[in-house]
């Protein structure tokens, strides 16, 4: 009888890697053979750095036209807020209906608004409160579409590599939230040197207008990768349930609930440096457009960075240490921003702040992700849609009216020191409740 050799050859499912192209193919980047993730993977990552672009050329705008450090921050709360409203709503909705054509409709009103706001920009007819009306819309369609991208994830791979995929993802969440701001410094150092070409139109505007209309691109992208999708989505028979019963999860689970605080407590006391940066770069740096570039550049490579190496090295036994290096490295970053003495060390202060905060959030949000069960998981999800949305905007408005009255270094300081007692509780955290975790 013949027998085939190759049935005798044990099979791995992930071969050994050589070199860093093999770990990369192999470890970092695995959940890539699968076509719907591969599909999803690369639309997302062009729709969320588009997403991102956006929102840092609204804040460069509304602050240019203000010449007031509160607008900013005005603008990223209304464009958050509406998730701390209606992110039970959007949980509800990821638990019920099929969550691709949800992901659909979703990113296809994104498109919409984000085609009408590079119309009213062009038009020259820009003012703060018709911005904030636009950041309001925006928020109100991202308080359904957060929660169902992030409950969709598991539908797109199989199990063994979910934790691989649930990383990638939080990757490209947190990644794109500093990427897609460097981009936006970029277009505005090219609308600088185009100006000539367009006579009568400032370069902020000509900037913001561009980056507006690549995000509406960057959404075509993401429609088109959605259609190629294929899953298989089955009637689900806890469609009567509530987002209580997600809160019930995470009591019943207190590692992960205090992780959930955690994350909100950071969110209070890190990101309002992002929405500093234009009133930093005017006041501190004593600079412009250009330099507000080389911080959000420097931000976004340092997310990168943590990014790609929490994809390739984060495990479930280290997630302890990964989230009290990133919350510690916030902290330090923080206080390097307040007193930089150059443009060239608040850069690299920028970078080390990007590393530590996605560091600390892909982290979380895979930790969060991958313990909530299938029945639950969107209205797990729309929790931590709702803790970032809760915590953000509270730190950006406390930031925003200290701007107008405290030197921004000395708010910086404040905002290190919060950054650091919520690395103290983060090591208390690693130390006792994920070891007693299930």
């Amino acid at each position: 009888m013949h027998t085939d050799r190759r049935l005798l050859v044990p099979t791995l499912p992930n071969p050994p890697a050589r070199g860093l192209l093999g770990t990369l193919r192999h470890t970092t980047f695995r959940s890539l053979r699968h076509r719907n993730y591969r599909l999803y993977f690369f639309g997302q990552i062009v729709s969320f750095t588009g997403s991102w672009m956006q929102s840092a050329a609204l804040q460069w705008l509304v602050y240019d036209v203000t010449r007031n450090p509160l607008w900013p921050p005005l603008l990223l709360v209304g464009q958050i807020g509406p998730t701390l409203l209606l992110g039970p709503l959007g949980g509800a909705l990821a638990d019920r209906l099929p969550k691709r054509n949800l992901v659909f409709a979703t990113q296809a009103a994104f498109l919409a608004s984000t085609v009408a706001l590079a119309f009213i920009v062009a038009l020259g007819v820009v003012t703060p409160y018709l911005l904030l009306a636009v950041a309001v819309a925006n928020g109100l369609i991202q308080a359904i579409d957060l929660p169902v991208r992030l409950a969709f994830v598991p539908d797109l791979v199989p199990k063994d590599d979910l934790i691989n995929a649930v990383s990638l993802n939080s990757m490209l969440f947190n990644s794109a939230r500093a990427i897609g701001p460097a981009m936006a410094g970029l277009l505005f150092l090219l609308a600088d040197a185009a100006g000539p070409l367009f006579p009568g139109m400032r370069s902020v505007i000509l900037g913001a207008v561009g980056c507006f209309a690549l995000n509406a691109v960057s959404y075509l992208a993401v429609l088109v990768a959605l259609r190629r999708i294929s899953v298989t989505e089955t009637r689900r028979e806890h469609a009567r349930g509530s987002i209580w019963d997600g809160v019930r999860y995470l009591l019943a689970n207190p590692a992960l609930g205090c992780l959930l605080a955690l994350t909100g407590w950071m969110c209070v006391f890190a990101w309002p440096a992002l929405t500093l940066f234009p009133a930093y770069t005017d006041t501190v740096l004593h600079r412009a457009e250009k330099e507000y570039s080389v911080l959000l550049s420097a931000l976004g490579g340092g997310a990168l960075v943590a990014a790609l190496g929490n994809a390739t090295f984060g495990t479930v036994a280290r997630r302890g240490l990964i989230l009290t290096v990133g919350a510690a490295a916030g902290c330090v970053a923080l206080v390097g921003l307040a007193v930089a003495p150059s443009p060239l060390v608040a850069a690299l202060a920028a970078a080390g702040l990007g590393f530590g905060l996605v560091l600390f959030l892909s982290t979380g949000q895979s930790a969060i992700q991958l313990s909530a069960p299938d029945a639950l998981r969107g209205r797990v999800m729309a929790l931590w849609a709702m803790t970032l949305a809760g915590g953000a905007p509270v730190g950006h408005l406390l930031a925003g009216f200290a701007a107008q009255v405290v030197p921004i270094p000395d708010i910086l300081l404040v905002l290190a020191a919060g950054v650091g007692v919520g690395t103290a509780a983060t090591v208390v955290l690693a130390l006792t409740g994920f070891r007693r975790a299930k």
